[in-house]
């Protein structure tokens, strides 16, 4: 189950047709459908952030069910030592050296503890140990990059984690400002 874009959507069976019908008419058919819940779709994409672009462009101040296109860069294990890795290598590629940025953590990562046995994080030391070496200027309030990272629900037990690293744009919601180029 590989995706590579998490759309927000309004929960409602009417809603995800409604906004199936937006992205089809917008970009085609050129997705794989992988997941579909009341307020979740995960896409397959062959390019998640022109898809982003293309979809923003095209329903940016209209009416729509959908409040976030989010592009995903990596699909992992929500285990922190997994999360760091990988944040930290697209941050430190993407984010310019005098460019700001955050973090933003939706869902719960986990550690694993003496025993082997995987322990809930607290938001802010999940965040805290990400943020660690990522050697750019942090601004929680305006930031010009966002490292995202969201878990979400494959099947009943399965969890994983999804990181973006993009401009603080792309992760707000699909009906506000104007789309740019994401990298």
């Amino acid at each position: 189950m590989s995706f590579n874009v998490i759309i927000t959507l309004d929960p409602n069976r009417e809603n995800i047709n409604w906004a199936f019908s937006q992205i089809n008419s917008c970009i085609g058919t050129s997705y794989i459908i992988v997941k579909v819940r009341s307020s979740l779709i995960l896409l397959s994409v062959s390019e998640p952030y022109r898809f982003w672009f293309e979809v923003k462009k095209c329903l940016q101040g209209k009416d729509t069910p959908i409040h976030r296109v989010i592009p995903v860069d990596e699909v992992v294990d929500p285990i922190i030592t997994k999360v760091i890795e990988k944040a930290r290598n697209y941050a430190l590629a993407r984010i310019p050296v005098n460019a700001s940025y955050r973090i933003t953590l939706h869902g719960k990562i986990y550690a694993i503890d003496e025993r082997g046995k995987l322990v809930k994080m607290h938001t802010i030391d999940a965040v805290k140990a990400i943020a660690e070496g990522i050697d750019r200027k942090v601004d929680l309030e305006n930031p010009e990059w966002v490292v995202y990272i969201r878990t979400v629900p494959l099947k009943r037990w399965h969890i994983v984690a999804t990181i973006s690293v993009a401009k603080a744009i792309v992760f707000k919601n699909i009906r506000i400002g104007e789309p740019i180029d994401p990298l």
